[in-house]
């Protein structure tokens, strides 16, 4: 089962998916949290082997490319960090919970540009999500959250000097795409402007609750084929 995680930059994806899976870890929830640097450098992935030396580069490198091969690069790293794994390295039957998948970066390459009928044909052919949590977060707070820290130009429409201005003015645009396919999609969205922990409990509860749909649903399909 895929779970995944979307939201704008500085929503809080890769924090509360971090902490969401260490709590699921805890209550018994079979889980493995995914995101798309995981490849690499990684002996994991051995497909992969071709990006080097680090996550850093490699982030720098992928902001430079013209917005289409950038757009089609991200969309195969997370299908890699998702399916590209050596055998053996996966685990078996865990829930996967994927930090951003494709929400964002497609949303963020429309903003710059890209076709919508073209990026919504790409990321079709990915695996399917069971289901989507949506941290929302208007951009005046994720401003807040990443001044002064790891704002980069990717994230600000190129902007060299990441204002202010031009960080808002972007993240709006992605927002906007996010949010239509929130409603068209049918996602599960939260408030990303509470407190963490609050974040954090609505998003195990949210995934502990599908584990238990789909384990009920698969006795269910058991009992009747028995019969």
């Amino acid at each position: 089962m895929i779970v995944s995680v979307a939201g704008t930059d500085g929503a809080g994806k890769s924090t509360v998916t971090r902490l969401a899976a260490e709590r699921l870890t805890r209550a018994g929830v079979p889980i493995e949290r995914v995101e798309r640097w995981d490849i690499v450098d990684n002996p994991r992935y051995p497909a992969a082997r071709l990006l080097r030396p680090d996550v850093p580069t490699a982030r720098t490198c992928v902001a430079d490319m013209p917005a289409g091969p950038r757009f089609l690069f991200l969309m195969w790293s997370i299908d890699m960090a998702l399916v590209g794994r050596a055998p053996g390295n996966g685990r078996d039957g865990a829930v996967t919970l994927l930090d951003g998948y494709w929400m964002k970066h497609a949303a963020s390459e429309i903003a710059y540009g890209l076709d919508r009928a073209w990026v919504e044909s790409v990321v079709a052919g990915l695996p399917p999500s069971r289901t989507v949590v949506y941290l929302r977060l208007e951009p005046e707070e994720a401003w807040e959250r990443k001044v002064g820290r790891d704002l980069v130009p990717y994230e600000c429409a190129m902007d060299p000097a990441c204002s202010r201005e031009s960080f808002l003015t972007h993240q709006r645009r992605i927002l906007d795409v996010l949010d239509s396919w929130a409603s068209r999609f049918g996602w599960r969205e939260i408030d990303a402007a509470q407190a963490l922990d609050t974040v954090v409990d609505h998003v195990v509860t949210h995934v502990a609750g599908r584990v238990t749909d789909d384990a009920h649903r698969a006795a269910s399909a058991a009992e009747t084929g028995a019969r």
